[in-house]
């Protein structure tokens, strides 16, 4: 398993006012990229931060939070970032172009930090029994993409398909493991991915 890339991931201002969440998130840190986010447990986490397992698990149940702690920030300014472009408009742009972009985007800060989103996606989905779908970044990117797929419908841009479900269609598509497992088992780039998405969902809906 690679290292996860925690290096440039700050705690955000409210995670650092518990000194105990700070020791834990920087122990998580350490460990995470030592030793790659499956090979570490919670016991070693608590070990490392040098508090004990109560403690640890008063304030995060699993790995998945933790990395959810760990990318809080970073989750925000991206996921803000991409809302403010949408309400900013067109900008002469048409919807699918901007959907494109929006794509690219995304694979890049997929790219970034796949090891930890894909254990976030891990554990909420497993432990939580609830679907990718579900977990506040995809409802929130899911929301992004259905506001462009819509615009696009209602400027005769795309084929007749219902915006909501190629919406939820291309955020299964956004999904680290998929990353992960094209990076791996196929060697693909991040442009091969990219390109990929974009090509079933730009241009296999535009209309002809």
């Amino acid at each position: 398993m690679s290292k996860a890339n925690t290096e440039t991931i700050t705690p955000s201002v409210k995670e650092s006012a518990d000194p105990y969440v700070q020791r834990i998130l920087e122990a998580a840190r350490q460990l995470f990229t030592e030793s790659g986010l499956e090979a570490v447990s919670m016991h070693r986490i608590a070990k490392r931060a040098g508090i004990g397992q109560g403690s640890l698990y008063r304030r995060y149940t699993d790995k998945g939070e933790i990395c959810s702690a760990l990318l809080l920030d970073s989750t925000e300014r991206f996921l803000s970032g991409m809302e403010q472009q949408l309400a900013a408009g067109t900008g002469g742009s048409s919807s699918l172009a901007r959907l494109q972009s929006s794509i690219e985007q995304v694979v890049d800060f997929i790219e970034q930090y796949a090891e930890l989103l894909n254990m976030i996606k891990s554990e909420f989905t497993g432990k939580k029994q609830l679907t990718q779908f579900e977990h506040p970044f995809f409802q929130r990117l899911g929301l992004i993409m259905a506001e462009l797929l819509q615009r696009a419908s209602a400027g005769g841009e795309i084929i007749g398909i219902d915006p909501r479900f190629a919406a939820t269609a291309l955020i299964s598509v956004l999904s680290p493991d998929l990353y992960l497992y094209e990076q791996k088992r196929h060697g693909s780039s991040k442009q091969d991915i990219s390109r990929g998405i974009v090509t079933l969902f730009v241009t296999g809906l535009a209309g002809r």
